[in-house]
């Protein structure tokens, strides 16, 4: 008797409402995971963005805020990422050659000019610096069928830039637990 080997990807969107937002995707993990029939195995899950994170940690108001206004306490993980990359530095980044700044020092990787040579980029220096303290993709382990984690850990989207929608792709793969012929 042997296990069947199988993987199975599948992308998500979701719409981010701002700046540092840390919104949980466990239960599409989850949900994921028990569609894959992967029973032992990992599970990669990937974004398809620079300015856009993934993080296995606590949801906690205090370490990444609420998910309405904020009530006049800077969470710890805003505080920590804001002192790593300040959004009000100055970063090459932003310093794009169009129409109204043609001596810019970015001239590669920018979005079409408008019909006036003015190009509509997002000042988002700070939110790549950011993206060096988390991660484009991580790979969790698959046991029995589920994801194995502490009591408190939650797989959190991290909106390092501006509400926007964002696209990540998880792949599963592993054995599924089906028994065939040897």
């Amino acid at each position: 008797m042997s296990n069947n080997y199988s993987a199975i990807s599948k992308t998500f969107t979701y719409q981010t409402t701002g700046r540092l937002e840390f919104l949980s995707i466990s239960s599409d993990l989850e949900n994921f995971i028990e569609e894959s029939g992967v029973k032992t195995g990992t599970v990669t899950i990937a974004t398809h963005h620079t300015t856009c994170s993934l993080w296995v940690n606590e949801d906690e108001k205090n370490l990444i805020g609420p998910r309405s206004v904020l009530d006049g306490v800077t969470p710890d993980l805003h505080r920590a990422l804001d002192r790593f990359a300040d959004p009000n530095e100055k970063y090459g980044h932003n310093d794009v050659c169009d129409a109204r700044n043609p001596a810019g020092r970015r001239d590669t990787h920018l979005c079409e000019p408008d019909e006036n040579g003015l190009i509509q980029e997002c000042i988002n220096g700070h939110a790549h610096a950011q993206a060096l303290m988390l991660h484009a993709s991580i790979t969790l382990i698959i046991k029995d069928g589920q994801w194995q984690k502490g009591k408190w850990q939650q797989l959190l989207l991290v909106e390092l830039d501006h509400d926007r929608k964002r696209q990540l792709t998880m792949l599963a793969q592993g054995i599924d637990g089906v028994k065939g012929e040897a």
